[in-house]
This record gives C-alpha cells, structure tokens and sequence, in this order.
C-alpha cells in the first residue's frame, strides 16, 4: 500500500463524509464510512494495484454524491434524532439591535439585559391601526413627552440637562457635559443624531470663544476668559439647537414603542 493510494482513498472518504452531512447522525455516518473502506480495501487486496488501481476502484463506486444517493435512497430523515438537529442556541431569542430593525428601548437596555424577542404580526388590521393612531384626532395614549420619559427616561434627561444649560446666566454649562455623554450612550439616537447632537453645541462654543471681543496675554487666559464670557452664550445656543433636532427623533421612537404596546 503506497502512501499515495492511501491518500486517494482518504479524499474519497472525505467528500462521501461531506455528502452524507444532514442526512446521517454522526454515528450512522461513521459506521457508512467504516463499511465503505472495508469495502474498498477488499477490493485494493484483490487488485494488488498502485494508484492507477485504486482509481479504477474508486472509479467503479462512482461519485461522492451518486453513491451517496445509492445507498441511501429512500432513507428518511429522523427529524427527532438530537444529532441531527442541534439545540436552539440562547442567543436565539434575544432582539436584534436597533440598527437591525430591533426594538430602541434607550440607553435603559444596557442595563436591563436582553430579552424575549417580540414577534409583531403586522396585517391590513395593524396597518390601519396604525395610521389611525397617527391621523389627527385618531391618537390615544400620552402626549410625546409624557412618553418619551416613560420609554426614554435616560434620552429625556439628556434633553433637560442640555435644556437646562440654555440659561447661561445661572451657570450651569457644566451640565452639558452629562447630557453629552447620554446621548453618546444612547441606543435610540443614530450615529449621525450623535454628532449633531454633541458637535453642535462644542463647535457654537468655539465661534462664541472667537467672537469674545476682549484680550488676553496668554492662551490659557484667553480660553477661561472667552469660555466664561461668550463661549458660554455659544454653547447654551447650539445646546438648544440639538435639544430641537433630537426631540422630534426620540419622540417618534417613544411613540412607536406606545403604539406597539397598544396592539
């Protein structure tokens, strides 16, 4: 037996174990295996053949997938055979992210872990449900911001911090900084909400720092100077922007949430 004909053989076996994958349990398909090279090496000692033999041989028993469908044609599958069908995997029923057209519970889903996955059977019924529940006059449940609070409760307090940093007058930009870093945290606003969100109120801060009027002789004064005296008026304007911009957005998500929880 030359190492090459050996090795002729264990490719054969190797593509009849592919075919057979999904159709045999492992223990029938080690037990096929074991009777299909007892049945060749039978014939190798008859031939006392080379590698040319061992191709005629294997030649004989034809392809891979035709002996497969030889030999077992007509084999039902056990679908209650456990190795034929593995076990659900956990992972299984946990919800897809919101990017993938999973539920947006906010930044509460961080600490809440995963849950069973919802399944929402949408029909005629639901659609029309649903754009009742968004014509004028046709909407029940709390208004927006009762229901953002509910479902959003960290996405709402990163509004009233930035909200609360408009007042300049009353000192209190230093709250900006936890609203920023909710909404970076957040789940319900996208990527780009995040950048609106977070870039416009530094970059208005910047050209309210540009704009301060007065003089400085070192940097460092000039940036507490300027940051005190109109960077804070920058920053309390563009707060107030993204407080407009990321409103209407999480408002929506809060309120497709309350219609899912109504149907």
């Amino acid at each position: 037996m030359t190492q090459r004909s050996e090795q002729l053989v264990l490719d054969y076996l190797s593509e009849v174990g592919l075919v057979l994958h999904g159709r045999m349990s492992a223990r029938e398909r080690t037990a096929f295996l074991s009777e299909l090279r007892s049945r060749i090496d039978a014939r190798r000692a008859a031939a006392e053949g080379g590698p040319e033999a061992v191709r005629g041989i294997l030649r004989g028993l034809g392809s891979p997938e035709d002996l497969v469908e030889r030999e077992i044609a007509g084999r039902d599958l056990d679908i209650e055979d456990a190795e034929l069908i593995p076990p659900r995997p956990r992972h299984a029923d946990r919800p897809p992210p919101p990017w993938r057209g999973g539920p947006s519970r906010g930044l509460m889903s961080l600490v809440e872990g995963p849950r069973q996955t919802d399944i929402h059977v949408t029909g005629r019924r639901a659609d029309r449900a649903e754009r009742a529940a968004r014509a004028p006059g046709g909407r029940s449940g709390p208004p927006g911001a009762v229901a953002l609070v509910r479902r959003h409760p960290a996405e709402a307090a990163a509004l009233g911090l930035m909200l609360l940093t408009v007042p300049w007058s009353l000192n209190l930009a230093y709250l900006w900084v936890l609203g920023a870093a909710l909404v970076v945290l957040s789940q319900v606003w996208s990527a780009v909400d995040k950048w609106v969100g977070v870039g416009l109120p530094l970059v208005a801060c910047l050209v309210g720092m540009a704009l301060w009027p007065g003089e400085a002789e070192f940097v460092d004064q000039y940036v507490q100077d300027s940051l005190a005296a109109t960077g804070v008026v920058g920053l309390a304007v563009g707060s107030l922007a993204a407080v407009v911009y990321l409103y209407p957005r999480a408002r929506r998500s809060a309120d497709a949430e309350e219609r899912r929880a109504r149907e």
